[in-house]
């Protein structure tokens, strides 16, 4: 066997924290980009910019391309299913549109970008595992959740769909190819395709799709349900790490259509009250709180439309280290909207050292609060550093330069989003959402005793108990 070099880069424990803001005003006053123009250059009239259109009704005319053309805009895209367009269009013609009587809202298309956290800043070099290509024995994370022994039931997660919205996917990786559904898998990023195209670095979306259904075929890592199709859904920039609100709206709808029955998102925002938004060029702006609610409130469209669909969707807490209970001045979304599984992150201390060590401590950065967690799940860890071999407190899964070690809640909702498709391939393939949710939560093991938990919420995820109860 040829020897495998991992890389090991733990400078990606990737949150896509999005800085925006926040306001607990449920306001269905039309917004338009000029109200919302606060501390910004003022742009030319003439100048176009792009702007999310939501209409009052949840549904798009047949004449609305040519209604927006002859008013001096773009449509560029549109989400008939939830009412939701993008245009583009000068300042002059977005105040034009949103007052409309059909229009309930206009907002600027905000990209918003990963950033890392910065009290994570250790380094690793490149490691090599030697000549034995499986690394099943460092997947701890599946000993955690008794995954195996759910595999020993015939649950593998067989006719299940997953579509993970993320930064695309290595669609040639050995352990992915084999669960892939290359014809269904799409971008919405601008300018590019859902195959990850930069095989030199770690790609976010590939390691996620790793620990949802890597597949079981003697070589690297296995996924919790490691015979569930996978379906590449692109939503943020593998090179940038940005993405714009309108193409999260549109992924979720389309994984809904294309009949997913899971979707995962390891990603998040944190939209606060005082108004401060930074945007993708690092630079810091202010928005009256009913433009973020419209957003809020377009994204909760597409949740539900999806829900109702008949798509669990599982999201990653939060890395802010951030106890949600209480705290009016933020929300998390997409974790913290309605009929999602909000995901915290576990992890043992000094795994290599010590195997039989506790697998479900709270990480050091997961957010938690007992109205925000839905469960948790193993997401790794870093806080044994520089303690020898840290980095196997970490999440092993795959990468497009073969495998690497990654931490966060980014990786512990993918181990959730494995178990939902245990449930439903042991219920014959079909299931509601709610029915999914519920047996998470009444199967999930009460760790610290008690089952309503500020860092586990009703539990720790557990395969086994989850398909045999």
């Amino acid at each position: 066997m040829k020897k495998i070099t991992l890389k090991i880069r733990p400078n990606h424990y990737w949150s896509i924290v999005l800085v925006m803001i926040f306001l607990a005003s449920c306001s269905t006053e039309t917004a338009s980009f000029e109200e919302a123009e606060i501390n910004t250059v003022s742009a030319k009239a003439s100048a176009k910019t792009d702007y999310m259109i939501i209409l009052k009704n949840e549904r798009i005319p047949s004449d609305f391309e040519a209604t927006m053309e002859s008013m001096g805009a773009t449509v560029k895209s549109t989400i008939p299913e939830v009412g939701i367009a993008v245009v583009s269009s000068s300042k002059k013609v977005s105040k034009s549109i949103a007052s409309r009587s059909d229009i309930r809202s206009v907002v600027p298309d905000l990209k918003v970008k990963w950033i890392e956290p910065s009290d994570f800043n250790p380094q690793a070099s490149p490691l090599s595992i030697g000549n034995d290509e499986r690394f099943f024995d460092l997947m701890w994370g599946l000993d955690a959740i008794n995954a195996p022994e759910a595999w020993n039931t015939g649950q593998t997660g067989s006719g299940v769909r997953v579509a993970v919205l993320d930064s695309g996917m290595d669609g040639t990786h050995p352990d992915l190819a084999p669960n892939l559904n290359t014809a269904l898998s799409a971008s919405f990023v601008d300018g590019e395709g859902w195959q990850v195209v930069n095989f030199n670095s770690f790609n976010h979306g590939t390691h996620v799709a790793g620990t949802i259904a890597a597949a079981d075929n003697e070589l690297g890592v296995i996924g919790v349900a490691p015979n569930a199709e996978l379906v590449a859904v692109k939503v943020l920039s593998e090179f940038t790490g940005s993405g714009a609100f309108s193409s999260i709206n549109a992924g979720i709808v389309y994984a809904a259509n294309i009949d997913a029955d899971v979707i995962n998102m390891s990603l998040g925002a944190e939209l606060y009250k005082n108004g401060k938004f930074t945007l993708e060029d690092g630079s810091t702006v202010k928005y009256p709180g009913k433009v973020i609610a419209e957003i809020l409130h377009a994204q909760q469209r597409a949740i539900n439309y999806a829900y109702r669909k008949g798509t669990t969707i599982v999201a990653a807490a939060g890395n802010g280290g951030n106890n949600a209970d209480g705290d009016g001045s933020k929300i998390i979304i997409p974790a913290g909207l309605n009929n999602v599984i909000s995901v915290a992150a576990t992890a043992p201390f000094n795994w290599a050292a010590n195997p039989s060590t506790d697998l479900d401590v709270p990480t050091s950065y997961t957010d938690y609060g007992r109205s925000h967690v839905t469960v948790s799940g193993p997401g790794g860890d870093f806080d044994s550093y520089p303690i020898n071999r840290w980095q196997y407190d970490m999440v092993i899964s795959t990468d497009p330069r073969g495998w690497s070690f990654s931490a966060g809640t980014s990786m512990a909702s993918p181990h959730v989003a494995g178990v939902a498709a245990l449930i439903i391939g042991e219920n014959g393939g079909e299931m509601s959402p709610h029915e999914v949710t519920k047996q998470l939560i009444n199967t999930a093991d009460k760790v610290d005793g008690n089952g309503n938990s500020l860092y586990h919420g009703n539990g720790r995820v557990n395969a086994y108990r989850a398909v045999t109860e």
